[in-house]
């Protein structure tokens, strides 16, 4: 078929990239079940609070239903990674006996349909709930999916109006309606062709035994409100729901519950004036084969479908409304058929993805959409390759629904440190990810490999790098702290204790010095400018290590900090909005005998351990077997295959830093007040509002005096410090400091 003047002008302008890099959202509903398929009796998760404030994750039309809300995208890959860390994230809060259904389908209803606990958010909704529940078929209220939100760039509104229709068209607001009507019309043209390839629910409820159907949720008759929209005209889309409001027939216009509406940035009586803004397609069932009840593909024809309707002519006015009753027909027909078997419409379907492929190609469309349709194609041959029949040849599809949702809860609860969509982040920031986004707040990855998010709220804004870094604190001393001599000297003119250290820019000069600290008894090297690359030695080793470490550290580092010796456990105290929000003790790597296994076997085993990986990857770094490492063990007179006695602990570092395998211990209960009062007294003379203060304390029990300064000596200070190691303790109670730092954020 030619293309229509809007589909030439779009070539001519080479617009057609920005017409297939339509924004998409998602919304996706789910039930909240117990593990026999039932209503959760769980209350919805605190977490989330309340509907009006978050806007990703709320209610429902009951208070077991959860929806799921992304921001709108080009990109499709980035738009499902959001909807998978959003749905994960959500998993993580649930009560341990909760899980989310895979289908649209009803999971099993109580007998007595009014005893389902209507959203409760505040009395306007709660009455309206009621009311919903007084005239529409409950069960029907209580079928869940997915909603696809699409828009067009501006840019190409602008530019064609511009250019070509500014004569055609009275104003810019009806050219740009006149484009979304089009599409809207060719969407209730083909939905029975989106229902045959996605739909998902054999039976309107799981414990149907009636015959199968493609989509027993998204057949006319199963829709709570059979009012059909008008899409001749927007001014007649509105004053048919408008109507049906008057008659009676819909509670408001937000019950129309037709395959498309037309969206706007205010009211349905605005829509005219204003102008769309975007299509929400209403269409699609879940996808129980995914955990986050959406599958791509779906999601990628839907946006090949639009690109193809701007493109081609839209159907003449007056053979709008026939042409969708017809298409009314096809769905009923299609959505009511036996989803194992091979529809009537198959070959009509055939035709229509042939032709898609032929616009595709064409067109210049990406090549990925050529393979999308080549494999939407083999579920018009063969009907099995359908979710739909999938879902209806199982033997029991509530056991095997609940399997499924059993097994994607434990898949979200496995690796608790990281946030599907988000891996390319370090941990700390995927932490905080998974917390902004259970409440509501939209996040966006602004540069993966520099860790950069912003965090936006009710219109305000927040930077953060690293998981910590904020504009909470001076720029001028986050520059700096970075640096360990000037951290240092910053901290001896706040008048806290520190150890004397000097800097060394050449491996010779230090070396030269090894005598000097043979005889003060030990040493401390930090790479100057390095937050993770220290050695400490407490009795100097032979010459020959100390050389071989010292030239090891200065092929990666420009300088060296050699410092003196503080004997004592290692604490990091984590500062958020001017008060110690967590505390932290630093054990150095060690392994522990049980008088039967090998040093080998004792490394293992713990480096086996599900949160035990590759530094700053993991929430506690593995055991290595360096040059500091192998010298401590033979210190000990082991070897890799020596049997360490039960209960003898064998340290393999005297240095414990978050990224050389140190045992981490929560110790926020347990630490004196007097050195949490310190600190933040000198965090807050500092002017920093988000800090990690890494202090030396012989006995935390011990309250902290003034004539002893040395009961706490200022090992180091960051001003942009890591959150998980508080969330991920190896031995005691996690921290929730990544919504102590959202909450100084967004006060």
């Amino acid at each position: 078929m030619e293309l229509d003047a809007i589909g030439k002008a779009i070539m001519q302008y080479h617009l057609v990239p920005l017409v297939h890099q339509a924004n998409m959202g998602l919304e996706v509903t789910m039930q909240r079940v117990n593990g026999q398929g039932n209503l959760s009796v769980n209350a919805h998760p605190q977490v989330f609070g309340d509907n009006q404030r978050n806007r990703q994750l709320r209610q429902g039309f009951s208070a077991t239903q959860l929806k799921f809300s992304t921001p709108a995208m080009r990109d499709l890959s980035a738009l499902m990674a959001y909807l998978n860390g959003l749905n994960t994230a959500a998993r993580r809060a649930l009560k341990p006996d909760d899980y989310l259904w895979p289908l649209s389908s009803t999971p099993v209803l109580p007998a007595d349909l009014t005893t389902i606990p209507l959203a409760d958010v505040d009395a306007v909704s709660f009455k309206r709930r009621q009311q919903q529940a007084k005239k529409y078929d409950v069960q029907k209220l209580m079928t869940t999916g997915a909603h696809v939100n699409l828009s067009f760039n501006e840019q190409i509104f602008t530019r064609l109006y511009a250019e070509t229709f500014h004569q055609q068209y009275h104003s810019y607001v009806e050219f740009r309606n006149a484009v979304y009507l089009k599409v809207a019309q060719g969407f209730v043209r083909m939905d029975w062709l989106i229902q045959y390839l996605f739909g998902a629910t054999p039976n309107l409820s799981v414990t149907d035994t009636e015959r199968p159907q493609r989509s027993s949720v998204h057949n006319r008759a199963a829709r709570y409100s059979q009012v059909a929209g008008d899409y001749t005209a927007i001014d007649r889309y509105v004053t048919k729901l408008e109507a049906a409001v008057h008659d009676g027939q819909l509670l408001s216009v937000n019950d129309f519950d037709g395959p498309v509406r037309l969206r706007s940035t205010g009211q349905l009586t605005t829509l005219t004036r204003q102008g769309v803004y975007y299509l929400e397609y209403r269409g699609l069932d879940l996808d129980p084969t995914s955990p986050v009840g959406v599958d791509q593909n779906a999601v990628a024809f839907m946006r090949l479908l639009a690109s193809y309707f701007v493109m081609m002519p839209a159907l003449p006015t007056a053979m709008v409304t026939k042409v969708n009753e017809q298409a009314g027909q096809l769905s009923r027909q299609v959505t009511a058929e036996n989803p194992t078997t091979a529809s009537v419409q198959a070959e009509p379907a055939a035709q229509v993805l042939d032709a898609l492929a032929d616009f595709a190609k064409t067109y210049g469309l990406p090549n990925e959409d050529i393979v999308l349709l080549e494999q939407l194609k083999q579920r018009v041959t063969d009907p099995k390759k359908t979710v739909s029949a999938q879902v209806a040849m199982q033997e029991s599809a509530l056991t095997w629904a609940m399997s499924q949702a059993q097994t994607y809860q434990a898949a979200a609860l496995e690796r608790p440190f990281e946030l599907p969509g988000f891996t390319s982040l370090d941990i700390s920031s995927q932490l905080l990810v998974q917390q902004a986004l259970t409440r509501g707040i939209k996040t966006s990855v602004i540069d993966a490999d520099a860790n950069i998010l912003r965090l936006t709220q009710q219109g305000q804004s927040q930077l953060v790098v690293a998981g910590s870094g904020t504009d909470l604190n001076p720029q001028a001393l986050t520059s700096i702290l970075p640096h360990k001599a000037a951290a240092k000297q910053v901290l001896t003119e706040h008048g806290v204790q520190v150890p004397a250290s000097q800097t060394y820019h050449s491996a010779n000069q230090l070396i030269d010095d090894y005598d000097r600290y043979v005889q003060a008894g030990g040493i401390v090297l930090k790479a100057a400018d390095h937050a993770h690359q220290v050695a400490v030695f407490r009795i100097m080793p032979e010459r020959q290590l100390f050389e071989q470490v010292v030239h090891q550290l200065f092929e990666q580092n420009h300088s060296v900090m050699a410092e003196e010796v503080v004997v004592a456990s290692s604490y990091r105290f984590l500062v958020i909005d001017g008060h110690v929000q967590a505390i932290v003790e630093r054990l150095p790597a060690n392994i522990v005998g049980d008088g039967r296994s090998t040093v080998q076997t004792l490394l293992d085993r713990k480096n086996e351990r599900v949160l035990r990986g590759t530094a700053f990857k993991y929430p506690q770094s593995s055991l290595r077997l360096g040059t500091i490492e192998r010298y401590r063990l033979e210190s000990y007179n082991l070897t890799l295959d020596s049997v360490v006695g039960r209960g003898t602990q064998i340290l393999l570092r005297e240095d414990a830093t978050f990224g050389n395998g140190s045992d981490v211990l929560d110790a926020t209960d347990d630490m004196d007040t007097s050195y949490v009062q310190a600190v933040e007294k000198l965090v807050s003379e500092l002017g920093l509002s988000v800090a990690g203060v890494d202090v030396m304390i012989p006995n935390l029990y011990a309250e902290l005096v003034p004539e002893h300064p040395e009961m706490a000596v200022y090992v180091g200070i960051h001003a942009a410090p890591f959150l998980y190691p508080h969330c991920f303790p190896m031995f005691g109670e996690a921290q929730p400091v990544t919504g102590a730092l959202l909450d100084a954020l967004f006060k």
